[in-house]
């Protein structure tokens, strides 16, 4: 069990010394933090304020970089907290769906739905999914869940000729195992590419962060081994709990491994697609 943190010794300061009150304060913030555990309460701001004997600005100032820099989360009404332990994926191996990836990584992934409908593919989708404009297109719209607290909001986009039926089934756990064993598709290979958003009121609301929080906005397409589409899938993840590792390989091992920078990416402003 970790012992308690002393706060009054980690933030006395030094108001003799060069440098100025908000760095010394921040660096002890910051050594401190990467001492907690994740997800660990921190003093007040008015405790701050007066076990390092700053002005509120001074604190403030202190707590909103390190919580830029993702050491730190501020929650409205419930005070300041070191980072929860962030979710890691691992880009440029097999695609692999949410819910392989957190039980691979130990975690407990769940899943709300939020909208499962049928509609007719417009241009831009039909080019997407290579099927005819006006083509029958699932679109699954779910929240996921990382140990019980949103983690992302994942809005999958499927040609209805591949997968008839699809949203007659559960749609709450892997939508990649519903589609190996109900339909025999599996996602041979894909392209993924990434951008940091604001959060808009809506994932906002969803992610139970603030408005324009940071966000990382994923778009992936998959192929299956015949070299048909299976899926365009918008992503939007919370930067506090989840991040993304590239695997580095040798020119000659990504040759049939290429990720392309995907251009609807840079159209999605704050949206979810």
């Amino acid at each position: 069990m970790t012992p308690p943190t002393d706060w009054g010794r980690r933030l006395r300061l030094e108001p003799a010394a060069a440098v100025p009150l908000y760095h010394q304060l921040r660096e002890r913030l910051r050594a401190a933090a990467r001492d907690c555990e994740p997800d660990a309460a921190l003093p007040s701001e008015q405790e701050i304020m007066r076990l390092a004997g700053v002005s509120r600005a001074t604190a403030r100032r202190a707590i909103a970089d390190l919580a830029q820099e993702g050491l730190l989360v501020v929650r409205q009404g419930r005070g300041t907290f070191t980072a929860p332990r962030r979710v890691e994926a691992t880009l440029g191996r097999r695609p692999a769906g949410f819910t392989e990836t957190m039980r691979r990584l130990g975690r407990t992934p769940s899943t709300r739905v939020l909208l499962a409908s049928t509609v007719r593919a417009d241009a831009a989708m039909a080019d997407r999914l290579q099927v005819p404009e006006g083509a029958g297109v699932h679109v699954v719209e779910r929240l996921r869940l990382v140990d019980g607290e949103p983690a992302m909001v994942e809005r999958a986009h499927l040609p209805a000729d591949l997968a008839p039926g699809l949203l007659d089934h559960d749609l709450d756990g892997s939508l990649y195992d519903l589609l190996r064993l109900r339909f025999g598709l599996v996602p041979a290979r894909g392209s993924e590419s990434i951008v940091a958003v604001g959060a808009d009121q809506r994932m906002a609301r969803l992610l139970e962060v603030p408005v324009a929080a940071a966000l990382l906005a994923t778009a992936r397409s998959t192929r299956t081994a015949s070299d048909r589409e299976l899926e365009y899938t918008i992503r939007h993840a919370r930067g506090d709990r989840c991040s993304f590792v590239v695997e580095l390989r040798d020119a000659a091992s990504m040759l049939s491994d290429r990720t392309l920078a995907d251009p609807a990416l840079s159209a999605l402003g704050t949206t979810a697609s």
